[in-house]
Parts: C-alpha cells; sequence; structure tokens
C-alpha cells in the first residue's frame, strides 16, 4: 500500500461514490486492497499483470527477462480481453507507467485508455522497456491521455512522447481539518516543541534511489559534531540487499541509538504523531504522497532538490531544501536548533498540502478527464 497503490485506491472508492462510473480493478493477488474493494462493493478481477519495463542491470538477464516478460503480458492481454469483451467497456485506466498491459488491451478492444505516469522509471529505477521504443512512443501516441503527477513529470513526459497529450493533476490526500488563518503567525510554535530528542521520519520503499543511505551518512555528519540529541525512523520494506548495506552503515558509524529501520508500518498516523520533522531524500521522486502527508500532520519537510518535492515543498517556507548530504546535515541541525522555525514551517506547510493537494480537487480533474474521454468516442 505505498504511493501508487494508496493513490490509485482513493480514486478508485472516489469513482464509485460518485455514483457516474462503475469502477472494475484488476489486480494480481488478494490482499488488504481487495479486502477494501469488497467492502465497498467494488468489482475486481484476479489476473497477473506483468511490467513491461525492468531494471536494467546486464544484457544476458535481460535478454532472458524479456522474453519472457513478452509472453506473460501476451497471454494476460488474451486473459483480459476475454473477460470484458462483452462488458462494455468504456475506459481502461492504467495506474503506472511501469504496466502496458492496459494500452494493449484498449487497443484490443476499442476503447479509450488513460494512463496515469506516476514515475521516472528510466531516471529513478534504472528501468528499460521490453518492446521497442516506436512501438512504446505508438502506444503512448494512442492515449486519449496522459496524466502526470506533477509538472516535472508532465515535461518529462513531454519531452520523451511529443506527440502524447499530457496534462498534470496531482495526486491529493484527505486532510481532517482546514487551518484556520489566525494560526499562521510569526510566534507559533510547533506543538512538539517540548520534547528531548528531536524525531526525524522517512517514510518510503527501501531502495537506492531513495537515499535512505544518504540518511545515515548525514546522521554520522551530525554525531560527529557532537548532536545526538535526535533519531531517525526509516520506516519501510524493500530491498534486503540494500536494507543490509544501511544496518552495515548504522553500525559501522555507531548510530543503533540514532536510527532504527523499522520495516513495514501499517499505522503511518502513529509515526507522523510521534515525529517532529519529515524527511524526503529521494532522487526523481514523481510526487511523493508521503512528503504531502508530513505536511498535513503539521511536520516541517526536508528534501532533497529533485523531481517535484520543489514543487511540494516551498524552500525556507514549508520546509528546507538541500542539494547533498552536507546540505541534509545542516537543515538537520537547523531545525534542532530552531524549534520556532520549525513550528512556523509545520502549520505553513499543512496550509499549504489543504489548499493545493486534496483528494477532492484530484477526483474532480480526474472524472473531467474520463467525461473528455467519453465525449470524444461519442
Amino acid at each position: 500500500m505505498y504511493g501508487a497503490n494508496r493513490a490509485l485506491l482513493d480514486l478508485v472508492l472516489g469513482v464509485k461514490a460518485s455514483g457516474e462510473y462503475e469502477p472494475v480493478v484488476v489486480i494480481p493477488a488478494e490482499g488488504d486492497f481487495t479486502d477494501i474493494l469488497r467492502s465497498n462493493g467494488i468489482e475486481y478481477f484476479i489476473c497477473g499483470i506483468t511490467q513491461w519495463q525492468a531494471v536494467y542491470r546486464e544484457p544476458v538477464s535481460f535478454a532472458l527477462k524479456k522474453r519472457k516478460r513478452l509472453a506473460a503480458i501476451a497471454r494476460e492481454t488474451d486473459i483480459l480481453y476475454e473477460r470484458f469483451k462483452d462488458a462494455g467497456i468504456d475506459i481502461i485506466h492504467s495506474n503506472s507507467s511501469v504496466i502496458g498491459t492496459g494500452a494493449l488491451l484498449a487497443e484490443r478492444l476499442g476503447c479509450a485508455h488513460i494512463w496515469h505516469i506516476r514515475e521516472f522509471a528510466r531516471e529513478h529505477y534504472g528501468m528499460r522497456y521490453f518492446y521497442p521504443g516506436d512501438r512504446v512512443s505508438k502506444l503512448y501516441g494512442k492515449a486519449k491521455c496522459l496524466i502526470a503527477i506533477s509538472d516535472a513529470v508532465s515535461d518529462n513526459c513531454k519531452k520523451k512522447y511529443p506527440h502524447a497529450k499530457v496534462i498534470r493533476v496531482y495526486d491529493g490526500v484527505a486532510a481532517d481539518r482546514k487551518v484556520p488563518e489566525e494560526e499562521i503567525s510569526d510566534t507559533a510554535y510547533h506543538k512538539r516543541s517540548d520534547r528531548e530528542k528531536n524525531e526525524f521520519l522517512y517514510t518510503g520503499y527501501l531502495f537506492p534511489a531513495k537515499h535512505q543511505l544518504d540518511v545515515i551518512k548525514a546522521a554520522a555528519l551530525l554525531k560527529k559534531k557532537n548532536k545526538s540529541d535526535f533519531h531517525i525512523t526509516l520506516a519501510g520494506d524493500g530491498d534486503p540487499a540494500y536494507r543490509k548495506k544501511l544496518e552495515t552503515c548504522i553500525r559501522k558509524n555507531g548510530l543503533e541509538d540514532n536510527v532504527t529501520i523499522s520495516g513495514f508500518v501499517k499505522d503511518v498516523k502513529r509515526l507522523l504523531a510521534e515525529a517532529d520533522v519529515g524527511i524526503i531524500a529521494s532522487e526523481y521522486e514523481g510526487f511523493g504522497l508521503v512528503t504531502v502527508e508530513y505536511m498535513l500532520a503539521g511536520l516541517p519537510v526536508i528534501g532533497r532538490r529533485s523531481g517535484a518535492t520543489p514543487e511540494i515543498v516551498s524552500d525556507g517556507e514549508s520546509g528546507i531544501l538541500y542539494d547533498d548530504i552536507n546540505g541534509l546535515a545542516d537543515a538537520m541541525n537547523r531545525l534542532m536548533d530552531d524549534k520556532k522555525l520549525a513550528g512556523e514551517m509545520g502549520v505553513k506547510g499543512e496550509k499549504r498540502a489543504k489548499a493545493l493537494f486534496t483528494d477532492t480537487d484530484n477526483l474532480t480533474q480526474i472524472m473531467q478527464v474520463y467525461d473528455n474521454g467519453n465525449k470524444e468516442k461519442d
């Protein structure tokens, strides 16, 4: 239930509640996601969904993977075609650029295809397509619309696929309450400012491009400067080899009391309530739902100046942007020393998130895309 899956779930629930469209979700297995779908009366169909991109490490293994993956994609597309050929499908909505099955199925069914582009697959993950470049470009160009989740992703799509129609729709997060104007003031203090230890939180999949290792190295720099009144929680599971690398770095730098790798945490709200500052260290982050969640929880955000993070975090207002490990350590140190600044940034960030990144706006804009797709078909 990380970013893209959670965003899809919120969208499906919103579409169902609108009563204007009847969603059917194709999903590869039973789990928490299907439990929620079932409890909300949303139809789903279990079918394998093989990625049409993969992380490229070396030619031989990629070639072997390519042969298997292309066969699996063809087989799955056949299964889905048989299941939906008489179902009167109006729109297929693919939730990621990492899968191409929806585009292939839309071709066979003759229906509209909308493609959510949520990631910098090549830049962030080092992925390559199994299909030839001209075939990939044609499929993107045939889509009724590519929905990019940030201006950064939109610019990347327009550069790579100039014949595609691209619009930007920010992902949205549900906000529980509005921030009154009077709360935004020069004397606003962070609600957690009386704690002895400064609690930093970084939530995300454990993967090299997420740069959890940089966070640990920044912690080591702080420790060398005799700063020890802090604790960092790295929440998330992922690449086992990368996790071992993180754990080794923690041990080598004597940071066992300062850094905890918690694994996947279901109750993220509890972590947000316990934190003082949120960190987003990803390179080429497509959007960052977790960044918005930090802000909605009243946390100032320290973010890498990369991808869409500068669109979400207003540098010097709702958080601090950095460029390297030294900059990350400096930002952490600054917010530890200046609780007043941290508090003001947290309150302003909460207001910004509720103004710009709501689930209501996200649903409204995507429903408009659906409506336009249907009008064009008619």
